[in-house]
């Protein structure tokens, strides 16, 4: 098992997703989205993910978002920021079954809109609070991995291109980080705050 996402809440909790490590098997329904409290007691939050990838939190921190990249959906919970419990997870986003690519990371704007990456797809998509396309960037390699937030600029990364045979366009800029000018900027994030 590895570490593979994790992202800290407004009250300093910090929260990270484990999973098979695929260079020793394939990824199975062993993985966990882990809560570590600032008095470091650990809470199993999510069992039986695959991939757990981006996590985030509406401004309000009503809402919390998570990602299992095999299931192409990101789902959102009800939150509440004084216990940190999660509860009535649903559908938040679901990634076309023909098209390409998953959902992997994502970073939230100010204005409340959801920026994944969709790995193996070759873009982000901007996602309006309702869970709608409103954007997209498209970028020249595949595997996208997660975009962040500098003032107005978004930083994406990506990753090596895993298929170099079938896909000789995506190995050039594979690997790559992009900036892309998109006029508005990131929530505010937040640190792990240990008692």
């Amino acid at each position: 098992m590895r570490c593979n996402d994790g992202a800290v809440d407004a009250a300093g909790r910090f929260w990270v997703g484990t999973m098979n490590d695929p260079k020793v098997q394939a990824p199975t329904s062993e993985g966990v989205l882990f809560r570590l409290d600032p008095d470091l007691t650990l809470h199993r939050m999510i069992e039986k993910a695959s991939i757990p990838n981006g996590m985030g939190w509406t401004a309000d921190n009503k809402k919390m978002y998570f990602i299992d990249s095999p299931t192409k959906s990101i789902f959102v919970f009800d939150y509440e920021l004084a216990s940190g419990a999660i509860s009535n997870r649903r559908v938040f986003f679901h990634l076309a079954d023909d098209e390409q690519g998953v959902p992997d990371g994502f970073a939230v704007d100010s204005a409340g809109n959801l920026w994944t990456a969709i790995c193996g797809g070759g873009k982000v998509l901007k996602l309006s609070p309702e869970g709608r396309i409103v954007g997209e960037i498209t970028l020249p390699t595949r595997m996208i991995s997660c975009p962040g937030f500098a003032g107005e600029d978004l930083f994406i990364t990506s990753a090596e291109e895993e298929e170099p045979e079938k896909y000789p366009d995506s190995v050039k800029y594979g690997g790559s980080v992009f900036r892309v000018r998109v006029g508005v900027s990131g929530k505010p994030q937040h640190r792990f705050r240990r008692t």
